[in-house]
């Protein structure tokens, strides 16, 4: 066991080698990131950008900053070689400066509290500064800790463990499930100190500190149902007790869909296709407003407040539900009870509160959501559904270069709203719902005894391993004179698939931000030469010269070593998403003339 309590103090500061502060230019800062950078290698503004957590800045603006600091006219004056931006050596100053080192504390009616300077809680200090007003949150792991009070310390130590202790087994049962992390859970309670005094202390559990029974319990009920019927009868009796009185105390029953949602057959058949920057928006828009029977919406990322409002305001005249991807990082960084705890990077804080905002609109109208490992941006009402690549963001629906198709009263909008109802039923993880006990939200598992049956196969969409795999079918005997176009966020073919391109005529248009390692690595390795950045590309299709085109919310990443290398708990494989595939040459020209509109071509 272990607690957490914030305590309100100061922060101190304390200057150990010297007598007074010198400031540092932004002149001098720039020069010592060149400096660094062409030391190890990094030697264009790219990579310098990405290597020092600089990628807020612009290229040119940092290409700038670059001359600013090294007093050059022209831009070609900061490279060794122009035409590769390679920048030339620039020797450190460092070594001329006195190193400043500081002592840090935290002062409250406790105590004092001795800091380490990488502990992450301590506030920026500025210029000549010393001190800071502020909260730290203290974790417990033992009935002591130096520089506090030590009756305050056990007072809130054996207070906590009498609290945790004297919980029946089904309350802890009940904390472990509904937490992000089965292995590791916590509970909120108020510690009173004195009659007029009391101190909120978070208790985190791990799971290996509860009796075996428990333990046997917490495991079996976080199983599907499918698994849970096949061991069942193996629980010894005072587990499988546990067990019955746990569902017989909180079983609950999954929100559905209604029976009949279907596309009205007043509105014409239609197929279209958005490719746009900056346009998303009204095509989005568009879709919720009109909604006047029902609406599914699925955003891998929800933040954008507007049509959020416009959702809930749906909310009121008709079913709304929705699937996102609350994964345990981003909840953790959204959810009140643990956010304080956490350092967030600067990057995720502004959009991080308008997931929380836009979290908590919709769980204040009722609105069913539900999570899971779901990568899909489709919008669907009873009129027209979209399918595409474009996220309820600002960024996406204001910025990137998105791609999509709109389609209604036909077999594609039909079948659209077939998939959202399989991954509804049998792909979802957990409801999100209120928590009536703080100001938050917890998830609640969603185990239905049986799968439902939607038809999940057509011809026109493909899941990421189908789409994988139809790739391959028609990449291996693909003429050569014909073109193959790739657009991408980010491009990480298999190996398999890479031959492939490698041998054809191929052109690959990725976003900006990709990394210049990875790109010089598929050029090298796979033959791949012809790759162009586009800023704020979002978008992805693939067309297969004048005969095959897919567009949908899947990026061109199917290089496994590759993802988990860089990210071992993602695998694009395994993220719910789909493609458009069609063979119709108007439909495929259609797409080309969009993006011809686009200038995106080489």
């Amino acid at each position: 066991m272990k607690i957490q309590v914030r305590l309100s103090g100061k922060f101190e500061r304390l200057l150990l080698n010297a007598t007074q502060t010198t400031s540092v230019s932004l002149n001098y800062l720039i020069q010592e990131v060149q400096a660094i950078s062409t030391k190890y290698q990094r030697r264009t503004p790219e990579l310098l950008r990405h290597s020092f957590g600089l990628d807020f800045i612009p290229e040119s603006v940092l290409i700038n900053l670059c001359k600013q600091s090294r007093g050059a006219m022209r831009a070609s004056d900061i490279y060794q070689v122009p035409a590769l931006k390679l920048l030339k050596h620039i020797d450190s100053q460092l070594n001329d400066r006195d190193i400043q080192e500081y002592a840090y504390n935290f002062v409250c009616e406790e105590g004092s509290i001795s800091l380490t300077a990488e502990d992450a809680q301590i506030p920026i200090f500025s210029g000549a500064v010393c001190e800071q007003m502020g909260n730290y949150l203290l974790t417990l792991q033992e009935s002591d800790y130096p520089g506090l009070n030590s009756d305050f310390i056990q007072l809130l130590w054996n207070t906590s463990e009498d609290y945790w202790h004297n919980l029946p087994d089904l309350e802890k049962i009940n904390y472990a499930l509904k937490s992000h992390d089965l292995n590791n859970f916590f509970l909120n309670f108020d510690c009173h100190l004195s009659n007029n005094n009391f101190q909120q202390v978070k208790i985190w559990i791990s799971i290996e500190e509860l009796p075996l029974r428990l333990r046997s319990a917490i495991t079996f009920l976080g199983f599907s149902s499918k698994i849970q019927e096949d061991y069942i009868s193996n629980l010894i009796t005072d587990v499988q007790l546990l067990v019955d009185q746990y569902v017989s105390t909180y079983q609950h029953q999954p929100i559905g869909l209604p029976d009949e949602i279907q596309p009205n057959p007043s509105h014409g058949s239609q197929i279209s296709f958005v490719i746009d920057s900056g346009k998303n928006r009204r095509t989005i828009h568009q879709i919720i407003d009109q909604a006047s029977e029902f609406l599914l919406v699925s955003s891998y990322i929800i933040e954008d407040e507007n049509l959020t409002e416009l959702i809930c305001h749906k909310s009121a005249k008709l079913p709304v539900y929705i699937l996102t991807d609350l994964n345990n990082e981003l909840l953790d960084r959204i959810d009140e009870q643990i956010s304080d705890s956490m350092v967030i990077p600067e990057q995720y804080q502004i959009t991080d509160e308008r997931k929380k905002s836009c979290l908590r609109m919709v769980l204040s109208e009722n609105i069913p959501i539900r999570s899971g490992a779901f990568h899909l941006k489709t919008y669907i009402s009873e009129k027209a559904a979209y399918l595409g690549s474009c996220n309820l963001t600002r960024r996406s629906l204001d910025f990137n270069t998105e791609a999509g198709i709109v389609v209604s009263n036909n077999s594609q909008h039909e079948h659209l709203i077939s998939y959202f109802q399989n991954f509804w039923y049998n792909h979802s993880k957990n409801e999100v719902i209120r928590d009536a006990n703080s100001d938050g939200f917890r998830l609640r598992s969603v185990i239905y005894p049986h799968q439902r049956k939607y038809r999940k196969n057509h011809d026109n969409f493909l899941t990421s391993a189908q789409y994988q795999q139809d790739l391959i079918e028609n990449l291996r005997n693909f003429p050569q004179n014909e073109q193959i176009r790739i657009y991408t966020r980010s491009f990480q073919p298999s190996r398999e698939i890479a031959g492939y391109l490698g041998a054809l005529n191929t052109r690959v248009f990725i976003d900006s931000s990709a990394s210049m390692r990875y790109e010089n690595f598929y050029r090298k390795s796979f033959n791949v030469q012809n790759i162009r950045k586009i800023d704020n590309l979002h978008a992805k299709i693939t067309i297969l010269g004048d005969k095959i085109a897919y567009i949908g919310g899947i990026n061109f990443n199917f290089n496994i070593d590759f993802i988990f290398h860089n990210n071992p708990n993602l695998n694009h494989s395994n993220l719910h998403d789909l493609m458009y595939k069609t063979i119709n040459k108007m439909e495929i020209n259609q797409i080309i003339d969009r993006l011809e509109n686009l200038n995106l071509k080489i």
